[in-house]
C-alpha cells in the first residue's frame, strides 16, 4: 500500500469554500513533517490541486495548492498532481493542453500521477459544475496519456469521483473518454470521508468502507473499467472540533486506514486530507489537518506515522 497527504493550504473553509484568514503554508515545517509521515516507506503521494480556469462560481480556494509541489518531492515522495476543471465555458481543447503541462512537470518532479479532473459527480464549485465537464475530461485523458506516452515518463494517469459511486455517472464518464482510453487507466480515484458528514456508529466503521470499496470496483467495472485497474483512496479524512476530539479523530484514521489496507478489491494506494488545519480557531470544517495550523501535531499525526510503518 502506497500512502500520502495533502500538505497545502487553501485559505478557506473546507466545506463551504468560504475564505479564512489562515496562517499561511510554511515549507520548511511542511517538508519536515512529511519526512516524519513518510519515514522509511519507499514511496509517499504528495497531493496538489491545479485549476484550469476560475470556475462557475469564483473562489478563495482555486488558487494551487501547494503553490509549488516540487519542493516536496524527491526520497520516494512523488506528486500526486490534480489538474481541476474550472472552466466556465467549454473549453476541451485548452483543458487538453493544461494536463498535458501537468503532466510534464510531474516528469519533471520525478514522476507520480497525475488525475484529470476532481470529483465529476459533485456539482458546483466542483468540476460537475463547470460545463462540457465529461468532454474536458475525455480530452484531457486523451492528452495525458499521449504525452506520459510520448515522452516516456514515469507518470500514472488516473480520474476519480467522490462518495457512493453512481453507475450512471461512470457510465457517462467512461463514454467520454472512450473504451480504449478507458483501458488504459492506471488507477481510479474515490474520494471518501467515512463518518464526516453523514455519521456512522463507529463499531460499523470497518463494514462501511469495505462496502463502499465493494460497489466502487463492482460499478467501474461495469462501467468498462477493467478490474485489473488499481483503486487510489486519493481523499479521506476526519475533522477536528467541538463534538470531534483530536483523540476520536486518530481512532477514527487508523480503523479507515485498516479497512482499507485490508480490502481485497485491488486497493493501491490511500491518501489522506489533509496534512494541518486551515485554521484551527475555525469551525470543524477547516480543520481536517492531522497537525495544528501552527504546525504542532494531533495525535492522528503519530497514529498515520505508525500506520505508515505498518504498511
Amino acid at each position: 500500500m502506497i500512502f500520502g497527504i495533502w500538505p497545502g493550504v487553501a485559505a478557506a473553509d473546507l466545506v463551504s469554500l468560504q475564505p479564512l484568514d489562515c496562517p499561511p503554508e510554511d515549507t520548511a515545517r511542511t517538508l519536515a513533517a512529511l519526512r516524519e509521515l513518510q519515514g522509511t516507506a519507499s514511496e509517499f503521494y504528495v497531493r496538489a490541486y491545479r485549476h484550469y480556469g476560475p470556475g462557475v462560481r469564483p473562489r478563495a480556494s482555486a488558487g494551487p495548492a501547494p503553490a509549488q509541489p516540487g519542493r516536496y518531492a524527491g526520497q520516494g515522495r512523488l506528486i500526486d498532481l490534480v489538474a481541476s476543471y474550472q472552466s466556465p465555458v467549454p473549453d476541451p481543447e485548452g483543458f487538453a493542453g493544461f494536463v498535458r503541462q501537468a503532466v510534464r512537470d510531474v516528469a519533471a518532479w520525478g514522476g507520480g500521477k497525475v488525475q484529470v479532473g476532481e470529483e465529476l459527480n459533485r456539482p458546483a464549485p466542483l468540476d460537475g459544475g463547470s460545463p462540457g465537464h465529461f468532454d474536458a475530461v475525455g480530452a484531457g485523458v486523451a492528452a495525458a496519456l499521449d504525452e506520459r506516452d510520448r515522452q516516456a515518463v514515469p507518470v500514472l494517469v488516473g480520474v476519480n469521483s467522490a462518495g457512493l459511486p453512481d453507475p450512471a455517472f461512470w457510465n457517462r464518464l467512461t463514454g467520454a473518454i472512450g473504451p480504449r482510453n478507458t483501458e488504459r487507466l492506471d488507477c481510479i480515484g474515490l474520494d471518501a470521508f467515512p463518518d464526516v458528514f453523514r455519521p456512522i456508529p463507529h463499531e460499523n466503521l470497518p463494514a462501511a468502507v469495505a462496502f463502499l470499496l465493494r460497489r466502487f470496483r463492482t460499478v467501474t467495472a461495469e462501467a468498462g473499467v477493467p478490474v485489473a485497474v488499481p483503486i487510489h483512496v486519493t481523499e479521506t479524512g476526519w475533522p477536528t472540533g467541538d463534538q470531534r476530539t483530536e483523540s476520536v479523530q486518530a481512532e477514527v484514521l487508523a480503523v479507515v486506514a485498516d479497512a482499507v489496507t485490508a480490502s481485497d478489491v485491488g486497493v493501491q494506494a490511500c491518501e489522506w486530507f489533509g496534512l494541518r488545519d486551515e485554521l484551527t480557531t475555525a469551525t470543524w470544517s477547516a480543520r481536517f489537518g492531522v497537525l495544528r495550523d501552527d504546525y504542532t501535531p494531533k495525535p492522528a499525526f503519530a497514529t498515520l506515522r505508525h500506520v505508515i510503518m505498518a504498511g
